[in-house]
């Protein structure tokens, strides 16, 4: 892990997986966090992958838990604690990435993924903790064929 790594803002698992349905809207950090602010919801909702999340709710965790959500906006953050089914709700969040379409589960792996090297380390930033990233070695180009397993799991 690298320095930077373990310095990263940690955020709760409810309120990272906000912060990544509020950023798959494509909308720069500064309008998010006004519309947070504000609790004005429309334009946010309008454009994120999960509109039924309750943003107000999320955003009382946030404070109940004093997570730092407006520099994980600003500056990345990494996952106190996530479980599988948090993972593959990341990468839905951050990549539109579906089970059965772009990976599958088996057990505490997910297998058959495909992704660019800054995918890949967008992803690890988040997740590296607890879990690792295992590239196959016969990929090609920049993309590569991975899997997403629970460190010192067997195989």
């Amino acid at each position: 892990m690298t320095e930077s790594f373990l310095e990263k803002v940690k955020l709760s698992l409810p309120v990272g997986l906000w912060i990544e349905n509020c950023m798959s809207s494509g909308l720069d950090a500064a309008t998010i966090i006004s519309s947070i602010h504000n609790q004005e919801w429309t334009a946010l909702l309008a454009k994120v992958a999960d509109p039924q999340m309750d943003m107000v709710d999320r955003l009382q965790i946030a404070t109940d838990m004093n997570d730092p959500w407006e520099q994980a906006i600003i500056e990345g953050y990494r996952f106190k604690f996530i479980h599988i089914g948090g993972v593959k709700r990341l990468l839905h969040f951050r990549f539109q990435l579906q089970e059965h379409r772009d990976y599958t589960q088996t057990g505490n792996k997910l297998s058959g993924l495909v992704l660019h090297s800054d995918m890949i380390s967008s992803i690890e930033e988040k997740i590296g903790i607890q879990w690792e990233i295992v590239t196959d070695p016969q990929t090609l180009s920049n993309q590569f064929a991975l899997q997403i397993r629970l460190k010192n799991e067997s195989c």
